[in-house]
């Protein structure tokens, strides 16, 4: 567990951080939302001391962050930047391992570590390893950098904006990337973005930041449906209009539970209806799962009707 307490950061007469309390449970994929400038990048730098508080304390599993070794504490905590930042004179295989030769590991285990993750991120290990980074497109340089940041199979991850600078079909198949790595391993992701819909895609809770003030957490459907204050609602308010989440399928009363060994496309909670009705489309089976739910195609057009319905009563 992460807990930000009463955390401020001051540069000169700007606050980047304003007495901010928050906590983050073991497991969640939790993300931190703003405009530019709001503080979330400033917050997620806190947690692996990158950027040093001028007051209020940051505690992993109950411990301050601040007594812990340095290198230590960065060795527990993988790190995915804005860009892959790939060492340019090193192939992919020795950029994807930095953080296990650190650690000593052998050879042979260490191969196979990163062709797993390879594998897990899409890369074919027999293609990519050998490559340099010269040689990869920006969205294979990013899989890269999540490899290496997932290496020595950390407890937590950080990642600040790592899908800013790709094209939109890069950018989703990563965010489907992530969504597969943390339902498939034992890690907690914390995510920077500033695009509404990438955090209500990948989030289980979200935290609103905005001139380096907590104006809201929550799950993606609380958030859009109970937004806390009006910036929390203008800033979804695209949102809100064009991308219905399954979450909010859910809330609404439709689908059931699911039955053990029941078949069905697992999807997430902060996927949309279109991310739904697609995955129907390439399935032969005409069910999704999302948490311990069943929706099938009949649920998806009664949802819709509902809308329409709704629409039709303002």
């Amino acid at each position: 567990m992460i807990e930000l307490l009463n955390v401020n950061k001051k540069y000169e007469d700007q606050h980047a951080l304003d007495h901010l309390s928050l906590t983050i449970n073991d497991g969640e994929l939790f993300v931190l939302v703003g405009p530019s400038g709001s503080g979330k990048t400033t917050l997620l730098k806190t947690i692996n001391r990158l950027v040093i508080p001028t007051s209020g304390q940051i505690k992993i599993d109950g411990k301050d962050v601040a007594d812990m070794n340095l290198q230590q504490l960065r060795r527990q905590i993988g790190y995915v930047l804005q860009t892959g930042a790939l060492f340019p004179n090193m192939t992919v295989a020795e950029n994807a391992s930095v953080q296990l030769d650190n650690l000593k590991w052998p050879v042979e285990k260490r191969h196979a570590r990163i062709a797993e993750l390879m594998t897990a991120v899409g890369l074919d290990p027999e293609q990519f390893l050998d490559r340099m980074p010269s040689e990869l497109s920006g969205g294979e340089a990013q899989r890269v950098g999540i490899v290496r940041a997932l290496a020595c199979k950390p407890r937590l991850v950080l990642m600040d904006e790592p899908f800013s600078a790709l094209d939109p079909v890069s950018r989703r198949q990563l965010q489907q990337i992530v969504i597969n790595l943390h339902r498939d391993l034992d890690s907690t992701i914390v995510f920077v973005t500033h695009d509404m819909h990438e955090a209500l895609r990948l989030a289980d809770r979200i935290a609103v930041v905005h001139d380096g003030k907590l104006q809201q957490i929550g799950t993606p459907t609380e958030i859009l449906s109970e937004p806390a204050n009006a910036f929390v609602s203008n800033f979804f308010a695209d949102e809100q209009q064009t991308d219905q989440l399954l979450g909010q399928v859910l809330a609404s009363g439709f689908g059931r539970p699911v039955k053990p060994g029941e078949p069905g496309t697992k999807m997430v909670k902060g996927q949309s209806i279109f991310e739904w009705a697609t995955a129907l489309q390439q399935s032969q089976i005409d069910q999704v799962i999302v948490a311990d739910q069943v929706l099938t195609d009949h649920d998806l057009i009664d949802y819709l009707a509902s809308l329409e319905m709704e629409g039709d009563s303002h």
